[in-house]
C-alpha cells in the first residue's frame, strides 16, 4: 500500500472539485467557505473537495484546519477555460494516483466491475470494503465525467486516448 485513505477521493462531483482553485483565489480557503462556494451544504464536504483538489495537484498539502493554499498548477487551472480544464483534468487523472492505477487495471482487463475497482483501491490504501466501494463509485464518476471511461453492462471500460499508462496495480488485474 502506497497511499493513505485521504489519498483516495470521496468528493463525488469532479466539476465541483474543479471549482476549488477558483474558490481559493476568491479568498475562500477554509472547508466551510469552500463548501459554500461550490454549493455543498456542510464543512465536511468542503474538506472532501479540498482533499480531492490536493489529490489532483491543485492544493498544497497542509494540516487539517489550516487555510488551503494553491499550487502553481492550481493557480493556472483556475484561469483555464472549460475546454482547457477538461484537458488538464484528463491529464491529471491519467498521471496521478489512484486514478492512474484504476485506468491501468481497466485497460489490462475486459473492463472492471465496481467491486474490482474497489479492490484496486484497497491495494493502494487501507480501506474497509464498504469504504472502498463508495470511493470506487467516486473514482468511476471522475473518470466518466472526463470521458476517459464509460459504463457498459455493469463494467467500467476505458475509452480515453491511447497513451501508455504505467501499471502500478496488482497482477491479478492483468489480462
Amino acid at each position: 500500500m502506497s497511499q493513505e485513505t485521504i489519498d483516495i477521493p470521496q468528493a463525488d462531483i469532479l466539476w465541483d472539485v474543479a471549482l476549488v482553485p477558483e474558490a481559493i483565489i476568491r479568498g475562500k480557503t477554509l472547508p466551510d467557505e469552500i463548501a459554500g462556494y461550490i454549493g455543498t451544504k456542510v464543512a465536511r464536504q468542503g474538506l472532501y473537495y479540498t482533499q480531492a483538489a490536493r489529490i489532483l495537484g491543485f492544493v498544497k498539502p497542509g494540516r487539517s484546519g489550516e487555510p488551503a493554499e494553491l499550487t502553481p498548477f492550481g493557480r493556472a487551472f483556475a484561469n483555464y477555460n472549460q475546454v482547457e480544464q477538461r484537458t488538464a483534468l484528463r491529464r491529471m487523472l491519467l498521471q496521478r494516483e489512484p486514478t492512474r492505477s484504476v485506468i491501468a487495471a481497466i485497460r489490462a482487463s475486459e473492463g472492471l466491475r465496481r467491486a474490482e475497482v474497489a479492490s484496486v483501491l484497497q491495494e493502494l490504501a487501507p480501506l474497509a470494503q464498504s469504504t472502498a466501494l463508495r470511493r470506487a463509485a467516486t473514482v468511476a464518476a471522475w473518470l466518466c465525467a472526463t470521458g476517459l471511461t464509460e459504463w457498459k453492462a455493469g463494467r467500467l471500460y476505458y475509452c480515453g486516448p491511447n497513451v501508455p499508462v504505467q501499471p502500478s496495480f496488482p497482477q491479478q488485474y492483468a489480462a
